[in-house]
């Protein structure tokens, strides 16, 4: 793993329009919704977890907020509703809680706090260790290459899910046009983290793409 590979990890979790207009540093309360979480869920944790659909049109909802420097989507219902030393928490038991862990948790790790973020977000064994030490030994460049970058979010599909386990694809518009990645996620304890590969990766390779066809496009 190498400096350019963490690079990527930054630009997919959603290194975008840094703009900081109608921007908020803090995870959207849930005060407002029914207790509807399956399973065991954390104290405080609250989400709607009814929308068990895979989605096949924009979400209604979604607000973008800004998390450090990064554009992040967020939703009431789908989470992010927690916000506990930082770290972004308590997303929805469905498809879109999914998919707005993707966005969220790789975004998370190029902030100050990512240590807490690694510990509590992605699933434990050698692809967590390895990342764990790589992150801790390359500079924070976000802070550098932020300003320079050309990718938005652009959609997104959810490939295969289950209660346990969801795979899903980000797609990014990039100067030159699309590129997607995807990502694997596991519902333990009570939320959705990331699953690592076992050389420590938190996504696949991004690649490049003709058109967004086959995904779900973000709106606003």
């Amino acid at each position: 793993m190498s400096a350019g590979f963490l690079a990527i990890t930054l630009t997919v979790g959603g290194i975008v329009a840094l703009t900081t207009g109608g921007g908020e540093t803090s995870a959207p309360a849930a005060t407002d919704l029914p207790d509807l979480g399956r399973g065991d869920r954390p104290e405080g944790c609250r989400t709607d977890d009814s929308g068990e659909a895979v989605p096949m049109d924009p979400p209604k909802g979604i607000k973008w907020r800004m998390l450090g420097l990064v554009r992040v989507p967020v939703s009431a219902e789908a989470g992010p509703t927690r916000m506990d030393g930082g770290v972004w928490w308590c997303f929805a038991h469905t498809p879109l809680g999914a998919v707005m862990a993707a966005h969220i948790i790789t975004s998370e790790v190029t902030e100050k706090h990512w240590r807490s973020v690694v510990d509590r977000q992605i699933v434990a064994g050698q692809g967590r260790d390895i990342f764990k030490f790589t992150r801790a030994i390359e500079p924070d460049i976000i802070r550098g290459s932020a300003s320079n970058s050309v990718a938005t979010p652009a959609g997104f599909t959810v490939t295969s899910y289950t209660d346990s386990a969801a795979e899903v694809k980000l797609l990014l518009r990039t100067s030159s046009g699309y590129a997607g990645s995807t990502f694997d996620l596991r519902w333990s304890g009570g939320d959705w983290r990331l699953l690592p590969s076992s050389d420590g990766a938190l996504h696949s390779d991004v690649t490049p793409m003709e058109n967004p066809r086959g995904y779900v496009l973000w709106k606003g």
